[in-house]
């Protein structure tokens, strides 16, 4: 028969790692069942306010015999018991085993997790339609997570190796030797990807947290993947690394949506046009866009460096299509930008004072006359307009790496612009 189990919500900010659990129990299940698949990795709605990081959950699946079903939950609930990071007002966890065949509801439940926010009771409402056997510790949110792992189909998914460090390292520096990465980069890029800033010249596989993950190598290869990590020089014993599949970088949680339906704690694509030029503050950088049915507040974030650049470019009038996560900042319902696309550009206008039509001198305002400098020839103001070249172009725009969401799909992957494309043909 099939078995599987969905974990959530095990570690914390102070440490610990859902992945290295599940990549744990993975590793053990397989010794008295047969996996099914690789380990997936979910990544759930970005903009939940009470994720730990990355507010991914794992699941696994496995072929079983009836007899081993008993000993492989207590193992699954006694490591989480033994693992999880309870201490932590918001590690919750919650696991879950569903047997036989995934439904299409739980599959309908993964998108509305992806989507939306989505409550504790809502997840136990659908454990009880699909036959799903929940376990909550303290408050339990990590049922949502670990039913919308197991419910998620990987009809596109990406691949993360994971490779984890041995106690006695956890919190302390990560040793990796920086120019292997690079170059390690340079030979499978972009079959692998995000593994370091060129303009920063930084490595983004190492975290900088306490958990008790070494490196993180994402890509679409497994195989170029998995000789990136072999190719690495890492100057600390590695404990052991597990590859998943996962949903990360597949856009998932974008979907169109006009202004007047954008709701907090969810993300959306929108075409709409620029009612507002840019402001700043705090280094942030802000503008408005609005369609036929509202307007938003968008704001370039100051993490997203370079980007901003862009950002000040536009000018109003201009048309684009926006994405990004939704929330409030500051009391204002705000769309924080992930990738934009100049769809139609306005005209940049500017007006400049006439050379004096009888010396050629320069004309000089006084009100509602210009005044020639040299020989005082006046004239009524009217000024002449020019037109000044556009900047920016008419092309997508994304986030740094080290910006960059975990679902976001960067545009050099294939299928990139997908998302932003589509809701150009929509609109």
């Amino acid at each position: 028969m099939k078995l599987h189990i969905g974990i959530d919500d095990t570690d914390s900010p102070n440490g610990m790692c859902t992945t290295y659990l599940g990549a744990m129990l993975y590793r053990e299940i397989s010794r008295v069942a047969e996996p099914l698949d690789l380990p997936k990795l979910i990544r759930l709605n970005p903009n939940v306010p009470y994720k730990t990081r990355g507010n991914g959950a794992v699941a696994m699946s496995f072929e079983v015999e009836e007899d081993d079903v008993p000993k492989i939950k207590e193992l699954v609930l006694k490591m989480v018991e033994s693992l999880a990071d309870f201490n932590h007002e918001n590690t919750n966890p919650g696991v879950v085993f569903l047997k036989g065949e995934v439904p299409k509801r739980l599959e309908d439940f993964t998108y509305r997790a992806i989507w939306e926010h989505v409550t504790i009771k809502e997840a136990e409402e659908v454990a009880r339609e699909t036959n799903a056997e929940i376990y909550k510790f303290k408050l339990g949110r990590g049922i949502i997570g670990a039913l919308a792992a197991i419910g998620h189909p990987l009809r596109n998914f990406t691949y993360e190796l994971l490779a984890y460090r041995k106690r006695e390292f956890w919190g302390t520096e990560r040793r990796v030797n920086k120019e292997s990465v690079f170059e390690a980069d340079k030979l499978t890029y972009p079959f692998t990807y995000d593994n370091v800033d060129p303009f920063k010249g930084s490595v983004l596989i190492t975290p900088h947290g306490k958990d008790p993950v070494l490196v993180g190598i994402r890509g679409i290869d497994k195989n170029k993947v998995l000789w990136a990590f072999e190719n690495i020089i890492i100057e600390e014993p590695v404990e052991f690394f597990q590859i998943y599949k996962t949903n990360q970088n597949t856009d998932e949680h974008l979907r169109f949506r006009k202004i007047d339906e954008l709701k907090p704690l969810e993300s959306a694509i929108v075409k709409g046009r620029v009612s507002r030029s840019y402001w700043e503050k705090g280094r942030h950088v802000f503008f408005e866009l609005s369609d036929d049915t509202g307007t938003i507040r968008v704001a370039a974030f100051e993490p997203t460096k370079g980007f901003r650049r862009y950002v000040r470019m536009l000018i109003e009038g201009d048309e684009i299509i926006a994405a990004g996560g939704i929330k409030e900042f500051n009391g204002v319902l705000t769309l924080n930008l992930e990738k934009f696309y100049p769809i139609k550009l306005a005209e940049k206008i500017t007006y400049e004072k006439p050379k004096c039509p009888k010396c050629g001198g320069t004309m000089k305002s006084k009100g509602d006359y210009l005044k020639c400098k040299k020989c005082g020839h006046k004239m009524p103001k009217i000024l002449i307009p020019k037109k000044l070249p556009r900047e920016i172009e008419k092309k997508i725009y994304e986030v740094p790496p080290d910006a960059r969401k975990h679902l976001s799909r960067p545009l050099v992957l294939p299928l990139g612009e997908e998302k932003i494309l589509e809701a150009f043909e929509k609109s």
